[in-house]
């Protein structure tokens, strides 16, 4: 058993992924929600971390999303939703979301260091790619045409060499 996660996977629209067993259509589709579940929660003890990342809560299944330890809750319109998130970040807290401000969140959770629900405004991201560029470079690609005709090249002379008889 491991407190440190060595695997983490990230579950973007959660909700077609884990959904709630009403939602889940196919028996197909409920066998795969079953064995996800299941992954994420006996994962943990095996180092295994999960992010879920869902635009509907309502319809992502509650046994995974009570599991969460920590919320990034962004706005947010639909009664249930709100409820579900009242019981993390409390009652007053969900009420707001539905108003706040495009790149903010409430953040609350294992990870945050307040006991309390806390309101955050989330990086830029041009501002964020440009001071992380600038200490992080980004590795030149190969031009794309030098490596196309390195590769027609090597398939010619490879197809010629086969057609003689040299083996390499």
């Amino acid at each position: 058993m491991t407190d440190k996660a060595r695997v983490c996977i990230i579950l973007e629209e959660a909700h077609s992924l884990v959904p709630e067993w009403g939602s889940a259509v196919t028996e197909g589709d409920k066998s795969a929600t079953n064995g996800t579940a299941r992954a994420i929660l006996q994962g943990r003890k095996y180092g295994f971390g999960c992010v879920l990342i869902s635009q509907r809560t309502a319809i992502v299944t509650k046994t995974i999303l009570n599991q969460c330890n920590t919320i990034f809750a962004m706005r947010a319109y639909d009664d249930t939703s709100k409820g579900f998130l009242s019981n993390y970040i409390g009652e007053d807290y969900a009420n707001m979301l539905p108003n706040i401000e495009d790149r903010h969140a409430v953040y609350f959770g294992k990870a945050s260091s307040s006991k309390s629900p806390v309101l955050i405004r989330l990086n830029d991201r041009d501002e964020f790619r440009k001071v992380f560029r600038s200490k992080n470079k980004p590795k030149e690609l190969p031009k794309l045409e030098q490596e196309n005709q390195e590769v027609k090249e090597g398939v010619i002379k490879g197809g010629e060499e086969a057609e003689e008889g040299v083996v390499e």
